[in-house]
């Protein structure tokens, strides 16, 4: 017996994000005492930002796979004008952030860019940022007091993490990587895709209903 399936993981990415969110802030709001450094906490606050990269990257990645391989269903109402203009880029898009590509899907699409310095670019531009110092992290001595850039932006964005109030450890990654942080990410991955496919004019995967268990 041959069984051919087509896979959407976005839709698994996003529960993922919903999911490790919530265990981390299960286990901020247990917390009562010193500050301490819990291991299934970073975990979890972790694996919630690389899930809602990934579950990024998969929306805009099945979006043109579909295209490329003339797949019907979720791409229908595109034209075939846009679907043309997508096979065609989707080769040179290969390796290319996933913001380039919704930015090129909406530009075939005659769709409205998004503004790069808004959000909900700007969070999804960060969230990407912070996935990559956590994917491509090094061994680096922090100072209190003394946040980069990236840093200073995020601070503005959420709560820091109950388990380090009180605590004089440098911002990231103690207080930064914290259940504020999980939240943010998962508001700012949806946030972002709903509005990309709002724009496309096109039900993805991901908002189908799937019969998942509450994250």
């Amino acid at each position: 017996m041959v069984v051919g399936m087509r896979t959407y993981p976005s839709a698994y990415y996003q529960w993922a994000t919903q999911h490790f969110a919530r265990l981390a802030r299960d286990i901020e709001t247990a917390h009562t005492g010193n500050p301490t450094f819990n291991v299934q906490h970073r975990a979890f606050v972790t694996n919630a930002v690389l899930s809602a990269v990934a579950f990024l990257e998969a929306s805009i990645n099945e979006i043109f796979d579909d295209v490329a391989d003339r797949h019907r269903g979720y791409v229908d109402p595109l034209t075939d004008e846009c679907k043309r203009l997508m096979a065609g880029l989707w080769d040179y898009t290969e390796g290319r952030p996933f913001l380039d590509k919704c930015q090129l899907a909406l530009l075939c699409s005659n769709s409205a860019a998004f503004d790069t310095g808004r959000p909900p670019y700007e969070d999804a531009d960060l969230l990407n940022k912070l996935r990559n110092r956590l994917t491509h992290s090094s061994a680096v001595t922090r100072i209190t007091g003394h946040e980069d850039k990236l840093e200073k932006v995020l601070k503005k964005k959420f709560s820091s993490s109950r388990l380090m109030m009180g605590s004089a450890n440098p911002y990231f990654p103690d207080h930064c990587l914290g259940a504020g942080c999980a939240e943010w990410a998962a508001q700012s991955a949806i946030g972002f895709a709903d509005e990309f496919f709002r724009r496309l004019k096109l039900i993805p995967n991901y908002q189908r209903d799937h019969n998942f268990p509450p994250p």
